[in-house]
């Protein structure tokens, strides 16, 4: 683990109905016919990389005051490294993509291949389509900038394959001992929010299945907020599923070792449980266990890099090495993956 700033200690990733001070985790993104045409080819020269070194960090949050000062003191020092490529795993900027396009540019004096894949920030949006910001605007801003966007294509050369993808949420890994209902989750918010905020009472219609404590928990993901999606959370994560398959399936093919970025989780055992409902709720929102089943499926695989919890954390599932760079706003750390 590498930090560039003094520790501020992990994050809370959601905040209880605090939309101007949130440390929110919400997640948002899109794929369906993701414009290829800037990632003409995957497969690379002939011949067997023997070793490559590659750098991962993660939430940048460049959109956000306190990120500010340690993104650019990682780039400064990133520029300085020896690596044949920099994975950036989503949450670079928030509802203006400009953001993206100026963090970024920080890593323009890095000597290898820069990397990115898109976090659940970068796809919030004011009102407009945050299935066109996915597909299109980052895939552009990526393309302008000389960054390899991975949620549209892997990378493959001399036996190793990149792949990348946003990655998504069906609530399975939700915490079943909070009792609370299905439809809740569905809408981005605990039954005290819902109770709270006047639009939403609604859900309360029916009380019969609404645990009583549960009225105390007031979580919002704002997710529900900001990310227009044109399917529900379970379709989305089926159609990513089927192009993360579809991509791994490529990098199969020719490529001995892959390593896998995603902003969310694909296993449960990388999601933490705090045993506080307010926080614990959000863990519907972390990821899904079939992107785990999947990665599982590739013998190929060997690691997967992932962001969105803001904390740090190594563990394996099976043969797969499982990484978190535990990014906080203040603190910016990376990891070094040498593939040898």
């Amino acid at each position: 683990m590498n930090d560039l700033s003094a520790p501020d200690g992990p994050k809370p990733f959601v905040k209880t109905l605090d939309p101007e001070n949130d440390l929110a985790r919400g997640s948002a993104v899109c794929i369906v016919g993701l414009r290829l045409d800037h990632y003409s080819t995957c497969q690379g020269p002939a011949g067997s990389i023997k070793r490559m070194r590659l750098i991962v960090t993660a939430d940048l949050h460049y959109d956000i005051a306190r990120s500010v000062a340690p993104t650019e003191a990682l780039a400064s020092r990133l520029s300085g490294e020896r690596a044949d490529g920099l994975v950036i795993v989503g949450d670079a900027c928030g509802r203006d993509p400009d953001i993206l396009r100026r963090c970024l540019r920080l890593f323009d004096r890095f000597a290898g291949q820069v990397f990115y894949v898109a976090g659940n920030h970068d796809l919030w949006t004011d009102g407009e389509d945050s299935l066109r910001r996915y597909e299109r605007d980052l895939a552009d801003i990526c393309a302008e900038c000389g960054v390899w966007y991975l949620d549209a294509k892997p990378w493959i050369r001399g036996g190793v394959a990149l792949v990348g993808s946003i990655g998504w949420y069906d609530y399975t890994f939700r915490r079943a001992s909070l009792r609370i209902p299905l439809r809740f989750y569905r809408h981005k918010l605990a039954p005290g929010a819902a109770e709270a905020l006047s639009d939403h009472r609604h859900l309360l219609d029916r009380r019969d299945d609404v645990p009583p404590e549960s009225l105390a928990v007031g979580t919002r993901w704002l997710d529900g907020v900001h990310v227009r999606l044109p399917m529900t959370d379970v379709e989305f994560t089926r159609r990513l599923h089927e192009r993360l398959a579809a991509h791994l399936s490529r990098a199969a093919e020719c490529a001995e070792r892959i390593v896998v970025a995603m902003h969310h989780l694909p296993f449960a055992r990388m999601v933490h449980v705090s045993g506080r409902a307010a926080w614990d709720f959000a863990n519907a929102f972390m990821g899904s266990e079939i992107f785990g089943e999947l990665l599982l499926s590739v013998p190929q695989v060997r690691y997967v890099v992932c962001g969105h919890t803001h904390r740090p954390l190594r563990t394996r599932a099976g043969r797969i090495e499982c990484i978190n760079v535990g990014c906080t706003y203040a603190a910016k750390r990376y990891e070094v993956i040498e593939l040898a």
